[in-house]
């Protein structure tokens, strides 16, 4: 093996992560879902995606958390579609869901204790947002982008998409079944 690049990383399969890229019709939001990835992943300070953390908060590992995420997403609109004739856009669907935590290889890094340590970019800006800024880059459609910008509870605005929607609460129930309930209702009684 060349020493000389020893120190390059090996692009990521993100085809063999997420089986169900392949089932984007638009085959330039396939290779732009692609090219985010391998930017994002370039830029991380991990060596393995297995070892990339949920978040600092859950050390759970995220890709099984993604795709399973991406799985449900797509149950669901499964489920739309056959019971109340619900047309879901599933090319966006599937780029979002893949897409959703992309950022998190750059979000964390492996910290001196063996844990993951916030990055200064998970400092400077909101989670997803590299993801977002480099799919507008690659030419992911501004839906998909939105859905990004707006998958998580901590986002300022709620997703205005039936694809953003789905992804936003699946991502939220697979977070409980690998964590906590992070979510709360308050009973208020006026007089």
């Amino acid at each position: 093996m060349d020493q000389r690049n020893d120190h390059v990383k090996q692009p990521i399969d993100v085809a063999a992560m997420f089986p169900a890229v392949a089932q984007i019709a638009d085959a330039k939001l396939r290779a732009a879902v692609d090219a985010v990835w391998q930017e994002l992943w370039s830029m991380s300070a991990w060596k393995r995606m297995e070892d990339v953390p949920t978040s600092i908060e859950i050390p759970y590992p995220t890709l099984p958390h993604n795709q399973c995420v991406l799985d449900m997403a797509l149950s669901v609109a499964d489920a739309f579609e056959r019971h109340h004739g619900v047309k879901v856009n599933r090319d966006h669907l599937i780029a979002a869901a893949v897409l959703q935590d992309a950022s998190k290889v750059i979000e964390s890094a492996p910290g001196p204790d063996g844990g993951a340590v916030a990055t200064d970019l998970a400092r400077q800006y909101p989670h997803a947002f590299w993801a977002a800024h480099l799919a507008l880059r690659h030419g992911v459609p501004d839906p998909v982008v939105h859905v990004l910008l707006t998958h998580s509870p901590q986002a300022p605005s709620f997703p205005t998409t039936i694809e953003g929607k789905i992804l936003y609460y699946v991502d939220q129930l697979d977070v409980i079944g690998i964590f906590k309930d992070r979510w709360r209702k308050d009973l208020y009684i006026t007089k």
